[in-house]
């Protein structure tokens, strides 16, 4: 592919915080012939870490299903990324159909994490040009719903018919309570909780047990509420420092972007970027929603609020994703979009641990989503 060729990239100056042992052995470039394990797809430009106990190692970058650009995930995956995770939903079904494009050239190349417990699989599969899935992610948003008997009923059935290799839990609602459920059950290969900055802090204790139970972390909706590239960069490595974050997944829609990720994984963070995350994390909490859904447990009718803000501040304005964002709103009963007699309430804001103005975010979403129905 005729790109220029990678060149790596400085942020900010300043001395260098310590880099977590187990990116110093997983690394790309700090494998000898001898001592390097059997890594899919290796690059020495790109750096990889074990899978929990999986067994399998995959690139700390991996890319995520709500941008497909096919020729930056052609280029990704020829610099050494393995792992790619799509739902079947994701931009109405189109993001599954980029990647089967890109698959047909470079299945053996990529392990799939296939978001959801599909009834219709075989479909996916097809589409996908594979025979298998190597992560069948369960979506789940509730702690109780993360150990449902049914999971490993329908888990075992498709193991055993060679469709999936391991078990995942991703969830974008109550995440903390919903990931820590997922752990202790046992259950899962690898889990993938929201890791936007203010839940780096909040899930310290889950990561903590994710890594002591040799469960594999993905971490999904990282860029929230960072501001521009090089605050990304500084955010992405601030996650690698952290052992039990196995693999950042992006959305990554441009070499520029692809580039600027793959040479952070050769810096460590600064003080000075750490300093700067820590401060401007501080000073945007209010704008960043941790999914945790104290709100919607503390107001009186069940107004979906995280799924409402995710769809504005996520699907729509982050990641520019209308459809998914129409569809997903529009998908909520109407009883549970919240309505003028919120702002009467507002007991959701007065549980909310980011002080987040929810009721004025929920008129905004509900002006902007009813005029595009």
């Amino acid at each position: 592919m005729n790109r220029r060729k990678f060149l790596s990239r400085g942020l900010l100056g300043g001395v260098a915080v310590r880099v977590s042992p187990i990116r110093a052995w997983a690394g790309g470039n700090d494998f000898s012939s001898l001592t390097r394990p059997n890594i899919l797809n290796f690059n020495p430009v790109m750096k990889y870490r074990p899978m929990g106990n999986t067994g399998v190692f995959v690139s700390e970058i991996s890319l995520g299903g709500l941008v497909m650009a096919e020729s930056v995930h052609r280029y990704a995956i020829d610099h050494g990324v393995n792992l790619v995770h799509v739902g079947w939903d994701y931009l109405g079904g189109q993001a599954i159909k980029t990647l089967g494009a890109v698959l047909r050239s470079v299945r053996d190349k990529v392990y799939i994490a296939l978001k959801d417990d599909y009834p219709t699989i075989d479909e996916a599969l097809q589409v996908l040009h594979t025979d298998h899935v190597d992560f069948l992610m369960f979506n789940r948003h509730w702690a109780f719903s993360a150990t449902d008997a049914t999971i490993a009923e329908t888990f075992e059935k498709l193991k055993n018919q060679g469709k999936v290799r391991f078990a995942g839990l991703t969830t974008h609602g109550m995440v903390k309570a919903t990931t820590a459920a997922g752990l202790r059950s046992g259950f899962y290969n690898v889990v993938m909780p929201v890791l936007n900055q203010p839940n780096l802090q909040a899930l310290e204790e889950e990561l903590l047990l994710a890594r002591q139970r040799g469960v594999g972390v993905m971490a999904m909706k990282t860029m929230k509420g960072q501001k521009g590239l090089d605050s990304e960069v500084a955010y992405l490595k601030k996650l690698l420092n952290n052992p039990a974050v196995t693999t950042v997944t992006k959305g990554i829609g441009s070499f520029d972007m692809f580039d600027a990720y793959l040479g952070a994984l050769k810096e460590p963070l600064t003080e000075a970027e750490d300093r700067a995350l820590e401060r401007y994390g501080k000073l945007n909490r209010s704008n960043n929603c941790m999914l945790c859904d104290d709100c919607r447990q503390a107001c009186p009718l069940g107004v979906e609020i995280s799924t409402i803000l995710r769809c504005k501040d996520y699907y729509y304005e982050q990641m520019r994703d209308l459809e998914t964002a129409l569809r997903t709103y529009h998908a909520i009963p109407l009883e549970k979009v919240g309505s003028q007699a919120c702002r009467f309430c507002k007991k959701c804001e007065s549980a909310c641990p980011n002080g987040i103005a929810i009721v004025d975010r929920l008129m905004a979403a509900h002006e902007v989503f009813t005029k595009m129905a």
